[in-house]
């Protein structure tokens, strides 16, 4: 075969890249390269966020307050209500309102409103009988004016009777209308219409339009002012779903929400335009864009939807949204979550309408009292507020529409009610009441004060509240949308997971108003790309030696991905880098595959028999100098560490042997992966215990803050591997792992026979690491230990506290302990507060001041309730106190466990 290949050598510098580009161009072109997109979209500038435009999240807090979801239509109309008094410019509802409504019984007003009503007209009619009566009993009036009081008795009961049937009739409430109306004096209100699509359906399925009124959809929602100048692209529905006709007659207009997604379930692109019975329609944030933008002309090609003449900011433009290969948009992303999206939630309209409501009932206490009696401005706020409340009834409750209302006289009847609020309870009224009271009277002057104070409380929090709608909502383009946990309406974007899907019109509406779009390229330039490029490099190759054929196919390699990089980068277009990058591969492995076979056989088999234990880049040092895998050790100055699983064996006796070494492989992975990143090797494996080291075979002057920086990864590590591990019931209790660490000279190297041998450490310097594993439980520390060897060559670079010096098992030199805490950049100002005291107090302790050190060490476990390390140091505190150490006492612990 090899012989063959090299007959045929001069064919295959042409055939190759051809058949390369082939082969390549026709299995290689839709997933992958939209995972390259999506890494492309990573290296370009965030999209621009339009002050203007705002969502308003139905949020988890905001249905824990409301109440179940969907909520009734009325709760929305009231929030609308008052997103447009605070100033807001268009709302747009990405809910699906679909059917009607069942009437609402008013629960609140059933209680509270209409046993007044009800008391108030029957005590009419009793004070009228007992009128006539009395004036019978008196003879002023005679048996001859019975006629005329029976009649005018009559007469007055049916007035009565009238107004309680009004007054019930407000029992119920007919919540689409109440909707419908509040949708139309906002003014620029937009609901949703779905286009009906095969997927919808299934296909060769039809769908009936009868039940819609076709005309009236085609004369009011289908967008007007629209040249096609040629279009095959845009996608021909089946049929169009619209909103209730009662609700969406009142609204503005109304757009599409169908967002399709990729075949890989994320969403990388959107439609426009949807046409029906040659009629184009909007999609759902483009409509109400075309409005804040003036209502331009839309001009619409193939590869572009122009929108002429629009305003934007002030400023007149023709903005050119292009088109992709399919006719739809890409959308260009915000590099961050939607948490973060300028956004304010439901509740902060609703809440606000709820809290007014409690401080009018404080109101109406106030008026019982008296407390109005004081006020000399005409209408009291009490007053104020049910004019307001009266104006509101003849915008959104009546039969009819309100002739001659409009909604700014609703907000000057509001904004009247809000100022001379203020004008009362910031006035000298309740000092007038007091003056009046009197010194003596404390009950009522307590009575007085609290009422006052209370008020002011909650109108300064209504005042905020309604601040806080203002700021974000004026001339704001409002988009109603969900974004609640227990919701399916998510999609996958190429920055976030679970995405709310109502940010797509956000997103689309800042890329239109911000004219940031991004494009892609027909697939022809990909593929002629991919033909220079593989040709190119076909007859290099043929010209050049081993390295030079090395290097040119990397560097086509490299231009094939940067070169497309750096376009995307310029011109927001993406041209397909999948199969240009692949052919050259391609081309450049097949090529050079039969003078590098033997070298890659040789280092495929180093690397995967040294994988296991070493990092990548000692494999490389080996690879390039295999004569380091003869005998021998060197002696060298290293940082070793050694890590072992609390109580293992105890977890071992509940486990089943499978389950065992399942749960024993998942921890020394990923503990070794965090060995092996750091550039350490891997000694050996003794059941749950690790042992590394960090210096060689490679040299590093940074070994010890390599092996220290180790240590932390792995702490952090168990901490989400234990979470997985109690989850999935695969321990009985938490893994927690003890570390010892240790620098110091030790022998290196190759132990064993030539035809069995092992990379290894040992020294003193090794058995110390592995004594300081076992003396983390001898002072119950978070878990790592590191040696004063090893505190020398660190500097500042890590947090640590200083424990004792000790003797050790089997070494007799005493030796500052330090425990390891974590990375110094990335602790907070309380931890190395609380380090800083733990200082000063071992030099207490150290000096043999134990009762002001016991008392630092009391502050710091108060602090820190977890940190047992301080609970044995106050014991020893106590102990000395109650039995001094002798007097040549130079604290260093003989310890006597390994």
């Amino acid at each position: 075969m090899v012989y063959t290949v090299y007959t045929m050598k001069k064919y295959l510098y042409s055939i190759v890249p051809v058949l390369s580009v082939l082969v390549c161009s026709l299995f290689l072109f839709t997933t992958l390269d939209d995972k390259v997109y999506d890494s492309f979209l990573r290296t370009i500038p965030t999209l621009t966020e339009d002050p203007s435009v705002l969502l308003i999240n139905i949020d988890d807090t905001s249905i824990e307050k409301v109440g179940l979801f969907p909520w009734t239509r009325d709760i929305m109309a009231d929030a609308i209500v008052f997103l447009r008094e605070m100033g807001a410019d268009s709302v747009i509802f990405d809910l699906s309102y679909l059917d009607k409504s069942p009437v609402k019984v008013d629960p609140v007003y059933v209680k509270e409103e209409l046993p007044g009503y009800l008391d108030y007209g029957f005590n009419q009619i009793n004070e009228t009988v007992a009128q006539v009566m009395d004036a019978f009993a008196a003879h002023q009036i005679g048996p001859k004016d019975a006629a005329e009081y029976k009649k005018q008795i009559i007469e007055f009961n049916k007035t009565v009777r009238n107004s309680l049937d009004a007054s019930i009739s407000y029992v119920t409430r007919d919540v689409d209308a109440y909707f419908a109306k509040t949708l139309r004096f906002f003014g620029k209100s937009y609901l949703t219409i779905s286009m009906v699509t095969p997927e919808n359906i299934g296909e060769g399925h039809s769908f009936d339009m009868s039940q819609f009124d076709l005309p009236w959809l085609e004369e009011n929602i289908a967008l007007k002012n629209i040249t096609i100048k040629r279009d095959t692209l845009t996608p021909e529905a089946l049929g169009i779903i619209p909103a209730i006709p009662e609700l969406i007659r009142n609204t503005h207009g109304a757009g599409f929400v169908n967002a399709p997604v990729d075949p890989d379930g994320y969403r990388r692109r959107i439609y426009l335009l949807n046409t029906f019975r040659g009629k184009y329609y909007g999609q759902f944030t483009f409509v109400p864009l075309l409005e804040k933008m003036g209502n331009p002309s839309i001009e619409v090609t193939n590869s572009t939807i122009t929108l002429k003449d629009a305003v934007v900011k002030g400023i007149k433009k023709n903005i050119r949204i292009p088109r992709s290969e399919d006719g739809s948009i890409l959308v260009n992303w915000p590099k961050k979550p939607f948490i973060k999206y300028n956004h304010i939630i439901a509740w902060q309209l609703i809440g606000n309408n709820e809290h007014e409501t409690k401080f009018v009932k404080n109101l109406k206490a106030m008026e019982d009292s008296g407390f109005f009696s004081y006020w000399e401005k005409g209408e009291t706020p009490l007053e104020k507020y049910n004019n307001a409340k009266y104006m509101k009834e003849l915008l959104f409750e009546g039969e009819k529409p309100a002739e001659n209302l409009t909604f700014e006289t609703y907000r000057a009847y509001r904004d009247d009610f809000i100022k001379t609020t203020d004008l009362y309870l910031n006035g000298d009224y309740e000092n007038r009441i007091l003056s009046d009271v009197g010194e003596a009277d404390i009950d009522t002057r307590a009575y007085v004060t609290t009422f006052f104070t209370t008020s002011r409380d909650q109108y300064a929090e209504l005042l905020r509240l309604r601040e806080k709608v203002r700021t974000a909502a004026t001339g704001a383009f409002c988009i109603i949308g969900v974004d609640v946990s227990s919701e399916t309406d998510n999609g996958l974007t190429t920055f976030q997971e679970r995405y709310p899907n109502v940010g797509i019109h956000a997103t689309v509406a800042n890329m239109i108003l911000s004219q940031e779009f991004l494009d892609d390229a027909p697939a022809f330039m990909s593929i002629l790309i991919a033909l220079i490029l593989a040709i190119g490099l076909g007859f290099g190759i043929k010209r050049l030696d081993t390295k030079q054929s090395m290097f040119a196919g990397i560097a086509t390699l490299i231009l094939s991905v940067f070169a497309l990089l750096v376009y995307f980068m310029l011109t927001h277009t993406y041209v397909g880098v999948v199969v240009p990058f692949a052919s050259v591969t391609a081309t450049f492995v097949t090529l050079t595959a039969i003078n590098f076979l033997n070298t890659i056989k040789e280092k495929t088999f180093l690397r995967s028999a040294f994988s296991r234990y070493l990092s990548p880049a000692v494999i490389n040092e080996i690879i390039a100098d295999p004569s380091k895998l003869n005998l021998g050790g060197e002696k060298r100055e290293m940082t070793a560490i050694f890590t072992d699983i609390k109580g293992f064996s105890t977890i071992s006796e509940k486990l089943d042997p499978t389950d065992l070494v399942n749960l024993l492989n998942m921890y020394l992975t990923e503990m070794s992966n965090i060995v092996m990143n750091n550039r350490g090797t891997i000694d050996k494996y003794e059941g749950d215990a690790i042992i590394a080291f960090f210096g060689a075979p490679i040299h590093m002057n940074e070994h010890a803050s390599l092996a220290c920086r180790t240590a932390i990864l792995m702490k952090k590590a168990e901490v989400i591997l234990n979470k997985r591990i109690m989850e999935e019931n695969l321990s009985p209790t938490p893994l927690f792992t003890r570390i010892g660490i240790n620098t110091g000279d030790m022998i290196v190297g190759n132990m064993g026979t030539p035809n069995k041998m092992d990379y290894t450490i040992m020294g003193n310097a090794v058995n110390l690491a592995a004594r300081l594993e076992g003396v983390n439980k001898q002072y119950i520390t978070r878990g790592i230990l590191i040696s004063e060897h090893t505190r020398k060559q660190l500097g500042d670079e890590f947090l640590l506290r200083r424990l004792d010096r000790v003797r050790v098992v089997g070494v007799n030199t005493p030796l500052r302990l330090y425990e390891l805490i974590a990375v110094a950049a990335d602790s907070d100002e309380i931890l190395t507060s609380l380090v800083s005291r733990w200082e000063h107090a071992i030099d207490l302790y150290e000096k043999q001041d134990f009762s002001a050190a016991k008392e630092l060490f009391a502050t710091i476990a108060a602090e820190d309730a977890s940190d047992t390390v301080v609970a044995l140091y106050i014991t020893r505190c106590t102990d000395f106190i109650n039995t001094p150490p002798e007097t040549n006492w130079d604290g260093v612990f003989n310890l006597t466990q390994k």
